[in-house]
């Protein structure tokens, strides 16, 4: 009896000991803001300290980084470089690459037309833009850079994202308050679909099944099914709070939006589509963006009138912290530090 003891709390120390490890390794993360008017992107550690500043340009107020994704190793940080001329293309209209180790500029992608966000393939092989100046997007091999199409998607395109099955790409355009439904495959626009007034990101459910997008004039999230192309649901979040930024909980149970009428963090339920909470206490102003840990367990925000990154816990869904950051906080991402390497910092 006592050796069958000795057996149980062994293995149950086992367990123990493993769940910690996977909880230590999954914390094992940096969080990116992008400074649109300080020309940097701030960088964080999982205990919510400013461990770099990564200089994209010199000129701040001149060249400026915005939407930001992750390739799906997360080894490498993908960044929209523009400048502020919205009606020109110049060499300052780039996608920029860094290496989330050394925090370095690898690769420079040409891509005229002022690029306002971001998406990278679910096998990490292309670039997917908005290119906000000249109405279009675009999708680029990721480590050429050759750019392998362009597509008419609307006037004033904002968000882009790839669903994970890597079947679609979808670019939402401001001004004619539609979202460009695009063949990954065979590379060609299939559809356009009205959403709300303004849309402004799209962020794709786990699975695939449907994407979900901001319109900030609107107050909504228009929920589109992948299969039948259709807006199948709205959820209403109230004129004034100008939703944009949104990331999905790793399990896709939670979707966060970025309020910044409201300088609030709005947590919906996906299952039932109805608002759980509103976060706006000690929260920084005008919240652009928010990225979800890849635990779950923590909120990050980038505030555009504060200079800020929010840090919420989704255990009480409440502020726990307020870090500065550069200046005018646009997007917010999370880069893992991939098994094997050491982390230089």
């Amino acid at each position: 009896m006592k050796a069958l003891r000795r057996i149980v709390l062994t293995m149950a120390l086992a367990v123990f000991a493993a769940g910690a490890l996977a909880q230590e390794e999954a914390q094992d993360y940096r969080v990116y803001v992008s400074n649109e008017y300080g020309a940097n992107i701030t960088v964080l550690n999982s205990d919510n300290e400013v461990i770099d500043t990564i200089e994209i340009s010199g000129r701040p107020g001149e060249v400026r980084p915005r939407g930001m994704d992750v390739s799906p190793d997360g080894r490498f940080i993908y960044v929209s470089i523009s400048d502020f001329l919205p009606t020109q293309q110049t060499p300052e209209d780039l996608i920029t690459v860094i290496d989330v180790i050394t925090h370095e500029i690898v690769t420079e992608i040409e891509a005229g037309g002022n690029p306002e966000r971001v998406a990278v393939s679910p096998d990490g092989g292309r670039v997917w833009a908005a290119l906000e100046a000249i109405g279009q997007g675009a999708v680029y091999d990721a480590e050429t850079g050759e750019q392998l199409e362009i597509f008419t998607v609307g006037i004033e395109p904002e968000g882009v994202d790839a669903s994970p099955d890597g079947r679609w790409a979808y670019i939402t355009a401001e001004t004619t308050h539609t979202t460009a439904i695009i063949d990954a495959e065979n590379l060609e626009v299939v559809q356009h679909v009205l959403v709300g007034n303004r849309p402004r990101v799209v962020e794709f459910a786990h699975d695939s099944s449907k994407a979900y997008v901001s319109a900030e004039i609107g107050g909504t999230i228009s929920v589109i099914d992948a299969e039948t192309r259709q807006v199948t649901s709205t959820i209403s979040l109230g004129l004034d709070s100008r939703p944009v930024g949104m990331d999905l909980s790793p399990d896709g149970t939670r979707l966060y939006v970025a309020g910044g009428g409201t300088s609030s963090i709005y947590v919906i339920d996906t299952a039932t589509e109805e608002t759980i909470a509103v976060i706006s206490e000690q929260m920084g102003r005008r919240p652009w963006d928010v990225a979800v840990s890849p635990d779950g367990r923590f909120v990050y925000t980038a505030n555009g009138l504060s200079d800020s990154t929010t840090v919420i816990d989704t255990e009480c869904l409440c502020v726990v912290d307020n870090v500065a950051v550069g200046r005018g906080a646009h997007s917010v991402v999370i880069g893992s530090i991939p098994e094997g390497t050491e982390d230089p910092q």
